[in-house]
């Protein structure tokens, strides 16, 4: 399975992600607001993460809903992922996509997994990574802390781009 990364993906979108990843943490709201999708802080069930909900009246706004109920990490996450479904999926996701926590969301497992990927590239990109490494960070505890990951996934994204 090819992986998608921010150069390979349309110029707008490549343009608006690249705009904030010069430091940390990486401004996925401004990413966002970029792209043209606003980003709302809801009362969503708790299984739900985030949705990605197309506006009924206009037909062209596209929100990113996000459970706040959730770590301030995960809520970055989150919204990177519903970002990532946004460039990469709106054409085939309908009116309304739900990320729940267990399966995340009625696509495809191979679409889930390209959004994961690019939400990972957005929060962790590796030019940001390394230059945090090269000013003498090495704990990964704290690299994640200036990203505003969990731990758990910067080892991950550690683990995919060594």
């Amino acid at each position: 399975m090819a992986r998608l990364s921010i150069p390979q993906l349309p110029p707008y979108a490549a343009d608006a992600i690249a705009r904030h990843q010069e430091d940390a943490p990486v401004k996925v709201g401004a990413i966002a607001a970029d792209l043209g999708v606003k980003v709302v802080i809801s009362d969503l069930p708790l299984a739900v993460s985030g949705m990605l909900v197309l506006d009924n009246d206009d037909r062209k706004t596209w929100t990113i809903k996000v459970n706040r109920h959730e770590h301030r990490n995960r809520q970055r996450f989150t919204i990177a992922h519903e970002i990532a479904h946004f460039v990469l999926h709106r054409d085939v996701i309908g009116n309304e996509l739900v990320d729940d926590t267990f399966y995340r969301s009625g696509l495809s497992e191979r679409r889930e997994y390209e959004a994961n990927a690019l939400a990972a590239e957005i929060l962790m990109p590796w030019p940001l990574v390394r230059r945090l490494m090269q000013g003498g960070e090495r704990n990964v505890d704290n690299i994640a802390e200036a990203l505003q990951v969990s731990p758990a996934a910067m080892n991950i994204r550690l683990g995919v781009l060594t």
